[in-house]
């Protein structure tokens, strides 16, 4: 399993383990399985299939990513440690390096697994290393009690309510019509901050002046 392991992350600039999973940095080496992960767990899934442009746009957005034409998003590929098969995915949207959002989805037969916690709780500890961050931006829709959960796990409390499918299909540069999307699932915006979570998840108390914390991914801040 070691070579195996080994040809997984080459080229990678993170990797981070944990019980059950391996959190890798998308590039090159791991971009395929990204994609295929990405399309069968995101949210977005049957729109994705209903509309082959706005797909073909994240589609050729992550590709470029890969290809080291890095944006203001972060995106990691969660893979289970025994297969090393592809069982979800984080973006980091620093839009807002201060209070970055994050975007996490699972396959379905990995969800319920503590696959999810898992990963955002051992990114988070990293990126909140990095000084200038103060909290990170959990969206999930309401009517996803098991994302809800590991925000309020992680410390988040929710602060507003929105429209994402709106606002993803305006980023895609899509013609949108909001008035047409009033149905679409609500969503809450859960605020994760610095201070609550490393007093919750660290093995010493955390404040804002600490500058002893370390990280490795505070790198995609930039």
């Amino acid at each position: 399993m070691s070579d195996k392991r080994n040809d997984f992350i080459v080229g990678n600039n993170l990797a981070l383990y944990g019980e059950k999973i391996i959190l890798n940095l998308l590039n090159q080496s791991n971009v395929e399985c990204y994609l295929s992960t990405y399309k069968r767990a995101s949210a977005f899934s049957k729109v994705y299939e209903m509309m082959p442009d706005f797909w073909e746009h994240q589609c050729n957005r992550i590709k470029e990513y890969a290809d080291g034409k890095q944006d203001n998003k972060a995106r990691y590929l969660i893979a289970d440690k025994m297969s090393l098969q592809g069982v979800g995915y984080i973006e980091l949207d620093y839009g807002n390096p201060e209070m970055p959002e994050v975007d996490i989805a699972m396959l379905e037969e990995y969800q319920g697994k503590g696959y999810a916690f898992e990963a955002t709780k051992i990114l988070f500890v990293n990126v909140f290393g990095n000084e200038s961050i103060k909290c990170i931006v959990w969206n999930a829709f309401c009517s996803n009690k098991a994302s809800c959960r590991i925000a309020e796990k992680l410390g988040g409390k929710g602060v507003e309510r929105k429209n994402l499918v709106v606002e993803a299909m305006q980023a895609a540069g899509l013609k949108v019509n909001s008035a047409d999307y009033k149905e679409a699932p609500a969503t809450v915006a859960y605020e994760i901050s610095k201070e609550i979570f490393m007093n919750k998840f660290c093995d010493r108390n955390y404040n804002k002046h600490d500058k002893n914390v370390q990280t490795i991914a505070g790198e995609n801040t930039k």
